[in-house]
Parts: structure tokens; sequence; C-alpha cells
């Protein structure tokens, strides 16, 4: 399960509701768990939308997956690794695991198999993308990220 999730579903399994205000979301991370400061709360939240785990509905927050399939372990509490910047290609696969259900794993496997199937001529990048399409998920916000990233670099040498 991915890390991010847990984070991301806690509050709502908490409080044992839909949709959050961004405030009583925070709230939740940084002053009823003590998980973290305020300000590292509002960077978690929005690094949970930015990976279309949460979505804004008019002012509330609502998860993009079904959080009572979530079990948070007793215990659970976020590691400092959470709160550094994640990569295209983990931004990718949480997207995957969020908008599809698979689990981490299953989707690292079919990235790596496409990427192999394609005999390494593609970015990995660029296989997760294309996983990500033949699964019906939608992870629109990236491709523009991807596309920089694999084209945009020969752009600029041309």
């Amino acid at each position: 399960m991915d890390e991010l999730m847990l984070v991301a579903a806690t509050p709502f399994k908490r409080n044992n509701k839909s949709s959050l205000s961004i405030k009583d979301f925070e709230f939740v991370l940084s002053f009823d768990l003590k998980w973290m400061a305020p300000d590292a709360a509002s960077k978690i939240r929005d690094k949970a939308i930015g990976a279309q785990l949460l979505r804004f509905e008019g002012s509330e927050l609502i998860p993009a997956f079904d959080t009572s399939k979530i079990e948070i372990p007793h215990g659970f509490k976020p590691s400092a690794s959470l709160f550094q910047e994640r990569s295209m290609i983990e931004d990718i696969v949480a997207m995957i695991v969020a908008g599809c259900g698979k689990n981490t794993k299953e989707v690292i496997a079919k990235i790596n198999n496409k990427q192999e199937e394609l005999e390494d001529l593609v970015d990995i990048e660029v296989a997760g993308l294309l996983v990500a399409r033949e699964l019906g998920c939608d992870i629109g916000p990236v491709y523009d990220r991807v596309y920089d990233r694999v084209l945009g670099s020969e752009e600029k040498s041309t």
C-alpha cells in the first residue's frame, strides 16, 4: 500500500466522512494525530492532490479511492521519506494504484514488463503511461511532465 495513500485516507477514516474541508483534513494530520506540523500537512495535501489521490469538489476534499478498502496499520506513522519529493515514475505508479485499484507491486511489474516488451526503447515513465492507458486509468495531469522530461531536452538541443 502506498504510504501517501494511507496518510491521505486517515483523516477521512478517522472522521468517518467521505469529504472534508481543507482545514479539517490538515487538522487531523497535524493536531489530532500529531504526525506533522500544519505546513507539512498542507504539503502532504498538495502532494496527494498532485498524485490524484484527492480532488476538490466545491470547497471539500474528496478521496479518489475507496477509503473503506484501506486498512491503516495499528501504530502507523508516516516515514520521513514521505516528505521528500517523489520521482515522476513514483507519481505515475501512485496514480495507477489509486485510479485502478491495483496494488503497487503489480503496477510496477506491469510497467517493467511493458518496458521490456518494448525492448527498453522507451523511458520508464512512458511505459507507465502506456500501462495506465491499458488499464483505463486517467493520469492526464502527469502527461505534460513526462513530455517535458522525455522530449523537452531534445527540443532544446536542436
